[in-house]
């Protein structure tokens, strides 16, 4: 969704809580796999990521985020495609996308045939982008970093990947400042995990960012009403990084 990698399993938990979620992701997480794990992750997920996806607050967010990318672009964590009607044509000469989840490649089809921008979809995950060092002017990646397996791998290849000057454009979910709902994302994190196939509530994304060598000013964290009765443990932060 944006994205996973799988991108906001957290969308289905609010989903159950009462709410509406949203994201998409890139990929399924690397519990234990068994038939029906694999049917939930490959096939009933990205369904009800899709149906979640639709809120006008959250589009707004996309659109926002997206509509800063320019040139040769890369977008991790794909999902099943929910930026893709937000990227400018008259700005971004190709996007590349990079989406390991089969459920979500095959929800992204229709969408990437009826493309403006000119769109290759990449098999592959975050952690080891199959692309030659400072290749694209911007990388994306909108509600993913909550669900890779390796966030300082993923933001090492973002740095590698980005050319001198270029861009890193994130929203993503957090880890709260309030003490208190810091203490119920890390204990609810267990069961999230399972639910949001591999997303994780408590990531501090800011602290990776930075930890990876991009200079980032401080982030207002913000609580989203379209989440629900999630939101207060899924607070955002989006910024714009320069390599």
């Amino acid at each position: 969704m944006c994205g996973m990698q799988p991108g906001t399993g957290w969308a289905l938990a609010g989903m159950l809580a009462g709410g509406r979620g949203s994201g998409t992701g890139a990929g399924p997480a690397p519990y234990g796999r068994t038939a029906d794990m694999g049917l939930y992750s490959e096939r009933i997920f990205p369904w009800l990521l899709d149906k979640a996806l639709g809120h006008p607050r959250i589009e707004a967010r996309r659109k926002a985020l997206v509509s800063q990318a320019s040139g040769e672009v890369l977008e991790i964590g794909f999902g099943s495609g929910a930026t893709l009607p937000f990227y400018d044509p008259a700005k971004v000469t190709k996007l590349t996308v990079v989406e390991p989840s089969e459920g979500m490649n095959r929800r992204a089809a229709a969408r990437l045939a009826a493309s403006p921008v000119r769109v290759e979809s990449v098999p592959g995950a975050g952690e080891r982008l199959p692309f030659a060092d400072a290749s694209f002017d911007t990388v994306v990646t909108c509600l993913t970093l909550c669900s890779v397996s390796d966030p300082d791998a993923v933001m090492a290849e973002i740095r590698r990947v980005l050319r001198p000057g270029g861009k890193f454009l994130f929203l993503e979910h957090v880890r709260s400042e309030d003490a208190g709902r810091a203490r119920w994302q890390v204990r609810l994190n267990p069961l999230q995990k399972v639910i949001g196939v591999g997303c994780n509530l408590d990531r501090d994304s800011a602290a990776t960012v930075r930890k990876a060598g991009f200079s980032l000013p401080p982030l207002a964290q913000e609580v989203e009403p379209a989440f629900g009765a999630m939101a207060p443990l899924t607070p955002l932060i989006a910024g714009a990084a320069e390599r």
